[in-house]
Order: structure tokens, then sequence, then C-alpha cells
């Protein structure tokens, strides 16, 4: 066997390694990304121009659908608020997205004030609530239904089952030492070489 039929078997070996690992690669390209985060509201909360009772409950509405909960919390005298929307998904649907106008209720009664759903920013939104009835607050011993979204799925950079970069760089390093073994063995063959 001549030096150039053996650059020709092992060219063919390499053309044909990389036509069977590349479409194995490739679903890691198509990995699912993690989740958006959801959109931030905080600010104060007064009813009737006085700070709103701890564990008052206030709650985001996105086009009439509660997309997020907290409670009222009492902070250097005022009465504050923090809470979460998520973004819109399958489990979601009517909630986040970016722009979408955000309502609220506190104790049930309309809020005067509005946001805007963005989940890039923390939304300062102070709330108020007109008239001087006093809503009922939440009790303490009963938790407030609160969405919280999970941590974001990080994933492995690999789709499942498209196996891993090391079993890649492994399968490669295999058919290049088959395929240069092999020829070795061919030049190395009595009567193989020509001259």
């Amino acid at each position: 066997m001549t030096a150039r039929t053996f650059l020709r078997i092992a060219a063919s070996a390499l053309i044909l390694a990389l036509g069977v690992m590349l479409p194995m690669g490739a679903g890691a390209a198509f990995a699912q990304a993690p989740p958006n985060p959801p959109s931030r509201f905080a600010g104060t909360v007064t009813i009737g121009g006085q700070p709103a009772p701890a564990g008052t409950a206030v709650v985001a509405l996105i086009a009439g659908t509660a997309c997020g909960t907290g409670t009222t919390f009492i902070e250097s005298g005022q009465a504050r608020y923090t809470l979460d929307s998520p973004q819109a998904d399958s489990t979601r649907p009517g909630c986040g997205t970016d722009g979408a106008a955000v309502t609220f209720t506190v104790g049930g009664a309309a809020a005067n004030e509005t946001g805007v759903w963005r989940n890039y920013q923390l939304n300062i939104v102070n709330l108020t609530v007109s008239g001087a009835a006093t809503p009922t607050p939440t009790q303490a011993t009963t938790p407030t239904a609160t969405i919280t979204p999970g941590p974001p799925s990080t994933g492995t950079g690999n789709a499942p089952g498209s196996g891993s970069a090391l079993s890649l760089v492994l399968a490669g390093g295999v058919v290049a030492l088959a395929a240069g073994g092999a020829g070795f063995v061919a030049l190395r063959k009595p009567g193989s070489r020509r001259g």
C-alpha cells in the first residue's frame, strides 16, 4: 500500500467518523433554554391615606388573571409589599409578557395605580386604595398562596439522548486509532510494499 492509498483510506475514515458524530452532537444546539425570570413589583401600600395593616393581601392581575400575590409588611412605619409576577407559559397562560399592563388589588379592593410587566428591572409601584374602610388583613396563621417561580433549569448543555462532548471526543479518538492502526498494519504486511 502506498502512502497515497493510506492517505485516501485515512481521509475516508475521517469523513465517515465526522458524518456519524456531527448529527449526534447537533442536538446539543437545541438544548432547552432556562425560563425567563418573573417581573418583581415592590412599593408602599396605603388605604385611605393610612398604611395598610401588616398581612394585607396584594394581588397582581394581568387581563383579569391573578399573576402573583404577596402580603404587606411594616418597615419604618410604612406598609410595604413585594411580589413576583411570573412569565406566561403553559401552566400560567394569562400571565406576564413584556409590556403587559398590570393592575393590583389590596385586600380585595382595586388599587388606583397600575404597572407594566418588565422582568429586567425592579418595578416600583406605590399602591393606594381610596376610601376610609380598611380591609381585614389575612390571618398570620393562614399562609397566602404566593406564585414563586422555581429555579431555572440550567440543563447540561446537551439535549436528552444527544450524547456528551466527552463521548464524541472518545468516539473520534477510537475511529482515528482504528484508521491509523489499519494503515500501519497494511504498510507492515510482507509483500504490501511496492517499490
